[in-house]
């Protein structure tokens, strides 16, 4: 048997403290550990057998007309050519050809459709005409965009019998500016547990998936979007006929007064006028949300364990360009989590065509296992920088009347947007004032951004879910020490940390003087940080609300609880209203009753020009 080296001690001991956070991570009940599994699949092509649109009545998309007798010849004629068509295209190797066969396709399947969708006899031909029209629609936008084919300012180029031709390319109705569109994706089949509820609707045009990559435009709030933004849009083609009426002996009359590939925000646009006839448009307005939970850069777990990796992922966010007149409503995640975890509640939301038009969704993105007074500093220089330049169009009284909802430690960051500190924190922590610490002049400002602080004049709501305000006492068990011991501060966050506390002697807390406070040190209820937090006055201006869960009640040692955070600390100090709902601490977020709970506060906020809250 071999002796042990101090480096096999050293390998042991990392195995060790391994198997400790995964023991920490399965029992701490956290906000959010690891990545739900995620799907994303294209469209399904229309096969023989299959309908894509069973919901819907061709005959009711289309103007009615007289049911009248009719010789199937033409039309079986005119099919078996929208097939051949479609067939050659499914089967070509060539993206080139393959996108002027789909277009082919597309546009027989539209000339079949504009003919006989009148006729009850060819129920079954029209629904596969449907199918075979939104089918290569979808096909041509794909391999239109991988073959360079399909140019999103310019248009798509497509051999016609008259020779090459630029389908020309509209947008309508949305908040994003036409550069804007980088890449579109077809929507198919789509999973992502944080999402329960797909919104989607059928009808004309086929949903999509509109992507705008940040590195393409520098406009002056480039810095608060994701590096790859999605947004809903649906695409219909309103095919030119005339250089494809020599190919059938049909005579035609057009549904639609105009030509091109035109793409609609869903989010504003319901149905599609042509001609004197509207038509119910297809939409999916949850895709973008699925889309965005596809991010691979969202790493809760790795931003818990080293909350100084990569902070230009974190930050505030915003899910679609400011729009003036609609009130900006943040959302702030807990532990162990992102912005993912907002994601079913953001979804209901914009479900809502009432809020729709009068909230827009911002985010905000912090690693949890550091101290999260770094991040509610952040947070607060950001909203003001953000809020400057939105109002540097104009002066808009919507900003001045932010929503802002934390779930969990995020409760406690938001909490920090809302209240004026005073000397309160700073003095919890430290003996003499900040102006007598020996320090850099850096670590100066830093201490004064965690520590002093007032109320943000824009936030005029606070709704605050499962928020720990009293700590929890899992932070105090086993499991809650290792995972504090997990968080690795950089070597020179914690070189300046020491240096700090040699500098001072004597000046700081125990637990300052330790090392750097993390989460899990902040959250534990004999923290006297936390215990300052209980203290800041709030706004007076803020309306201030509280959502507590009581679903871990029933098996947790803490009493009345969401198997987390016990009712008495998620409703201490009170609130000017408490609502209770049946759910544990990870899962409340995505309970109908609390997105309805959200909703009617919202409604309330955005009828309201001021209120006083009492706490």
């Amino acid at each position: 048997m071999k002796h042990l080296t101090l480096s096999h001690l050293g390998r042991l001991k990392r195995l060790l403290l391994v198997c400790l956070f995964l023991l920490a991570a399965l029992s701490f009940p956290a906000c959010r550990f690891c990545h739900n599994k995620k799907s994303w699949d294209p469209p399904i092509t229309a096969s023989a057998a299959h309908r894509s649109c069973e919901l819907t009545d061709i005959a009711k998309i289309f103007s009615p007309e007289d049911y009248s007798p009719i010789d199937k010849e033409p039309s079986v004629t005119l099919l078996e050519s929208v097939e051949a068509a479609y067939t050659f295209a499914c089967a070509s190797r060539s993206p080139q050809q393959a996108v002027d066969a789909y277009y082919e396709a597309l546009v027989r399947s539209w000339i079949f459709l504009s003919h006989y969708h009148s006729y009850v006899q060819l129920d079954n031909e029209n629904h596969r005409a449907w199918d075979i029209y939104h089918s290569s629609l979808a096909r041509l936008i794909s391999v239109g965009q991988a073959s360079g084919r399909l140019n999103l300012q310019k248009g798509l180029l497509v051999h016609t019998p008259s020779g090459m031709e630029w389908v020309p390319i509209q947008f309508n109705e949305f908040a994003w500016s036409n550069d804007s569109f980088n890449e579109l994706i077809p929507v198919g089949c789509y999973h992502n547990k944080n999402i329960l509820h797909q919104y989607r609707g059928c009808g004309l045009g086929i949903p999509l998936v509109a992507i705008r990559k940040n590195d393409c435009h520098f406009p002056p709030t480039n810095a608060y979007f994701f590096k790859q933004s999605p947004f809903a849009a649906t695409a219909i083609l309103f095919p030119n006929l005339q250089p494809w009426t020599s190919f059938t002996e049909i005579s035609q009359s057009p549904i639609s007064n105009q030509t091109g590939l035109i793409l609609y925000n869903p989010l504003k646009v319901a149905r599609v006028q042509c001609g004197d006839t509207s038509y119910r448009l297809a939409a999916d307005i949850t895709a973008p949300l699925a889309a965005l939970g596809q991010q691979t850069d969202w790493n809760p777990t790795e931003e818990f364990v080293r909350p100084e990796t990569d902070l230009s992922l974190a930050g505030l966010r915003m899910l679609e360009p400011y729009q003036p007149g609609k009130i900006p409503l943040l959302f702030v995640h807990g532990l162990f989590s992102d912005p993912q975890t907002y994601l079913e509640m953001a979804n209901q939301l914009r479900s809502r065509p009432d809020l729709n038009a009068q909230y827009q969704i911002w985010v905000f993105r912090y690693p949890t296992g550091g101290n999260f007074f770094l991040s509610a500093a952040r947070l607060r220089k950001q909203l003001e920088s953000l809020i400057a330049e939105c109002n540097a169009q104009g002066h808009d009284d919507a900003l001045q009347k932010t929503v802002i909802i934390g779930h969990s430690l995020g409760g406690l960051v938001a909490e920090l947007q809302v209240t004026d500190s005073g000397t309160i924190l700073w003095n919890s922590v430290a003996r003499v004032p900040l102006d007598q610490i020996i320090a850099a002049s850096e670590e100066h400002h830093q201490l004064a951004e965690q520590f002093f602080f007032t109320p943000s004049p824009h936030i005029k709501t606070a709704i605050f879910i499962a928020t720990p305000n009293e700590g929890s006492p899992w932070a105090k068990r086993p499991v809650g020490k290792v995972a504090s011991k997990m968080v690795k501060y950089s070597p020179d966050q914690t070189t300046i940390h020491r240096a700090l506390i040699e500098n001072n002697p004597d000046i700081f807390s125990p637990t300052m003087q330790r090392r750097s406070p993390t989460s899990i040190d902040l959250m534990n209820p004999d923290n006297e940080l936390l215990q300052a937090i209980q203290k800041l006055p709030l706004a007076p201006w803020v309306q201030s609300y509280a959502i507590a869960g009581t679903g871990g009640s029933f098996c947790s040692r803490m009493g009345s609880s969401d198997g987390v955070v016990t009712i008495h600390s998620a409703t201490t100090p009170p609130s000017s209203k408490t609502f209770y709902v049946d759910a544990v601490h990870t899962d409340i977020l995505r309970y109908d009753k609390t997105i309805n709970i959200v909703s009617q506060i919202l409604r309330s906020h955005a009828t309201q020009q001021g209120t006083v809250s009492s706490r």
